[in-house]
């Protein structure tokens, strides 16, 4: 049994789409078809099970796979993802909260209209709750040509130097807004990894985007200890990247000040960053 029907809410200035099956419930932009909805709200998984779709990530908890969805009449590439827990513990505190999915589709929409570039989420499908075992599902929109800031740094490494060198540079920039845009307005992002930063470069310059909002959430009341946090991890996780050297860091530490308008003093702030990011991860120190 699948009831669908459209709603005033906004998604990036696009209503939205609902659909309610017997285990699932979707909501989509408004680009998708009645009827596409309700196939994926009546049966998610069947495109991850798809042998023709690319596994781009397989983890413990969490599959994503590259795929076509039918949206506004015709076939658009997206990133879909199954997002689970790995005990019973967690998948039942999972499920009496809002599902991951639904909730980085409404945080995928919010930042996009804060500026904050990331892929557009198009359909979240969660389970009703009856069914709070089961995974939630989630679709973006694929960005093509993009890859992780890792690979961007290794890819530019054999390109000519002097590609190489604006290339790296406008990525600094371009990340260092990216970052300060997103701390701006209040929210912080625990988890800035290469693979969760994704690259692309066009003729105009080079653009960054933020992806996987798992780790994403309000600064909180230690604003300035959250940033500073970030920061280091996005620090540490670039520690061995090619082709990063300090002026490359000194570029994205500008460009992440000249989004406050009270732009503290960059010095300072690289002396903290580079406090901060000596000290091991907790998980680290545990390891020995």
């Amino acid at each position: 049994r699948t009831t669908v029907q459209p709603t005033d809410q906004c998604a990036s200035t696009r209503t939205l789409r609902l659909a309610v099956c017997d285990r699932y419930r979707a909501v989509a932009v408004g680009d998708f078809a009645a009827a596409e909805v309700a196939r994926l709200a009546a049966a998610p998984a069947q495109i991850v099970n798809d042998p023709r779709a690319f596994v781009v990530k397989r983890g413990r908890s969490a599959l994503v796979v590259r795929t076509d969805l039918t949206i506004g009449g015709s076939p658009t590439t997206v990133a879909y993802k199954r997002c689970g827990s790995r005990t019973r513990l967690r998948q039942f505190v999972r499920g009496v909260r809002t599902s991951a999915a639904l909730r980085n589709f409404r945080l995928g929409h919010r930042l996009l209209q804060l500026g904050i570039a990331t892929p557009r989420p198009v359909i979240a499908v969660s389970p009703r709750w009856h069914q709070i075992l089961c995974p939630s599902y989630l679709a973006t929109e694929w960005i093509e040509g993009a890859v992780p800031l890792d690979a961007f740094a290794r890819r530019a490494a054999v390109w000519p130097a002097a590609r190489q060198r604006a290339a790296l540079r406008d990525a600094a920039a371009s990340l260092g807004r990216l970052i300060g845009t997103l701390h701006a307005q209040g929210i912080a992002h625990r988890d800035l990894k290469s693979a969760n930063l994704i690259v692309r470069e066009r003729d105009a310059g080079v653009d960054v985007f933020l992806v996987d909002l798992d780790g994403a959430s309000r600064l909180g009341v230690r604003a300035d200890a959250v940033r500073l946090k970030n920061l280091a991890r996005l620090h540490a996780a670039t520690n061995r990247m090619v082709g990063v050297t300090p002026s490359l860091r000194c570029r994205f530490l500008l460009a992440y000040l000249a989004v406050f308008s009270n732009s503290s003093d960059w010095k300072a702030v690289w002396r903290q960053l580079g406090k901060a990011s000596r000290i091991p991860p907790r998980s680290v120190r545990r390891a020995g």
